[in-house]
């Protein structure tokens, strides 16, 4: 029996091998690019084409194990999915309120860890950031987020709350149905963030993450939207659920109110989308 499962394993493993993924990168504009863009300092630029181009530009690299499935897959998918969040090889072409929030969310995530992925450095060493490095990009990226307005452009709010959230997107101007467990978990959210302690303790920040983990939850359990609806409360969900992650493990009172104030806007912007 087991000998019969482990060649039918066997004859699945060579099947998919046949299943390749498109390793082509579209052609890089450099006038577009993140660093040609900002004239980012060679210091800087050395650790993002390590640490982050991999996945959030259009200079990725496939590695022998990329000619693998299934492990081609999952690389090619966070490829997508990194360069549908941010693509610094389109820098060029945000908006310069999108450029001021992309730098936001990049100096939050590296601050707190998230980027780049583990599973990612597990394989790329060298792309696991020093403190050095972290404190460089953080600096770096929080020098970037107040929008600059230009004779050429100028920069209107897309939102009542002055906040964008990437992807996201209204439908044709409207605000999107939501159904009724979504909306009531965001307001539930909202009570918490806003009645919550005045004086907090880094305990106080981790269990407030701990109730708003819980009303996560109830939304993607009870959630019954579909098509690109549903596809842009992921976009709306995924930061939100990413902060709710970084306070349930807060390490100190400054980085608290800093994710916390990060919740409060995102989750005040919930209405500006969706009804």
């Amino acid at each position: 029996m087991k000998k019969k499962i482990l060649i039918g394993l066997l004859v699945v493993f060579v099947i998919i091998q046949f299943f390749r993924i498109d390793k082509t990168n579209p052609k890089v504009d450099a006038t577009k690019d993140f660093i040609n863009v900002n004239q980012t300092p060679d210091n800087i630029a050395g650790i993002l084409k390590t640490s982050c181009y991999d996945c959030h530009s259009y200079e990725s690299k496939y590695p022998w194990y990329t000619n693998i499935a299934p492990v081609s897959w999952f690389v090619k998918h966070h490829i997508n999915e990194g360069r549908e969040h941010l693509n610094f090889s389109e820098w060029g072409n945000y908006s310069a309120k999108d450029q001021a929030h992309a730098s936001e969310e990049c100096a939050e995530e590296v601050e707190e860890g998230e980027m780049p992925l583990t599973s990612y450095t597990l394989i790329h060493g060298d792309a696991k950031l020093s403190k050095e490095d972290k404190a460089l990009l953080e600096s770096y990226f929080e020098s970037m987020q107040k929008p600059k307005n230009s004779t050429t452009e100028q920069v209107t709010n897309s939102t009542k709350n002055n906040f964008t959230i990437e992807g996201l997107k209204l439908n044709n101007g409207e605000k999107w149905k939501a159904n009724p467990e979504t909306t009531e978990g965001i307001d539930k959210m909202i009570q918490l963030t806003s009645s919550f302690t005045s004086e907090p303790t880094i305990e106080d920040y981790q269990n407030l993450g701990l109730s708003l983990e819980e009303q996560k939850k109830y939304i993607l359990n009870q959630c019954t939207m579909d098509g690109i609806a549903h596809d842009n409360l992921h976009k709306y969900l995924m930061p939100l659920i990413r902060r709710i992650n970084g306070i349930k493990e807060v390490e100190s009172t400054d980085k608290g109110i800093k994710i916390l104030n990060y919740i409060k806007k995102h989750l005040a912007a919930y209405k500006d989308y969706f009804e």
